[in-house]
């Protein structure tokens, strides 16, 4: 899924790229022609590089250590990639970012905090993929720099493109979501009012979108 949401570039960056297998596939498909494979810690770098090697692709992917993007230079790379993390996480990586062009965002937690930066920071959602492995389901999205577009509480959480597209798996996504919810209303005590409005909020929302499916 997120493999498929990078454009053909020259030069890409993959932050926190653990074993490099998003770096590898990439570069095996001739999507990116130089990728760095970044990560924070020592450790997955050392087994990015024995992938990288034994996948035949050092003349493509090089491995860096790198906080984010500290050890990215400016305009060094067309697109980054930034998977695996909350959203918070990302947008704080964001503020550093080095005048990328495309950004590939993969949020594990706090959708709606991601998708609110990037609505107002000069971010422009241009397209996003929902996935399931397992008992779970993810979303990732192709971002540029761009006039933003004021999204509502419902796009925030959802996704702007996935409500204006619905694909094959959109309603099942929201009936994901709409089970996290229930899920924290249950746990959720009544005196905490402020809280349980809002997530009743969004279990109206969620409910209203699953009407159209029924159209």
């Amino acid at each position: 899924m997120i493999a498929s949401l990078v454009p053909p570039c020259q030069s890409l960056c993959d932050i926190g790229t653990d074993h490099a297998y998003v770096a590898i596939y990439l570069a095996k498909k001739g999507i990116a022609e130089k990728i760095i494979a970044a990560d924070i810690k020592k450790g997955p770098l050392m087994q990015a590089e024995k992938n990288i090697k034994a996948f035949e692709v050092s003349d493509k992917v090089t491995t860096r250590l790198s906080d984010g993007f500290s050890a990215i230079a400016e305009g060094e790379v067309e697109c980054c990639i930034i998977a695996g993390m909350g959203g918070e996480t990302i947008a704080e990586i964001l503020t550093k970012e080095k005048g990328c062009k495309y950004f590939v965002l993969q949020m594990q937690t706090a959708h709606r905090e991601l998708r609110e930066y990037l609505s107002t920071h000069g971010y422009v959602i241009e397209k996003e993929e929902v996935c399931r492995e397992g008992n779970k389901m993810y979303t990732a999205l192709l971002a540029t720099r761009g006039e933003s577009e004021k999204l509502s509480e419902t796009e925030m959480e959802i996704g702007p493109y996935l409500i204006k597209n619905t694909p094959p798996l959109f309603y099942d996504y929201v009936r994901y979501r709409l089970y996290e919810i229930n899920s924290i209303l249950n746990k959720i005590g009544e005196n905490k009012t402020e809280k349980r409005s809002r997530y009743e909020g969004l279990k109206a929302q969620y409910e209203n979108l699953l009407k159209g499916e029924e159209k």
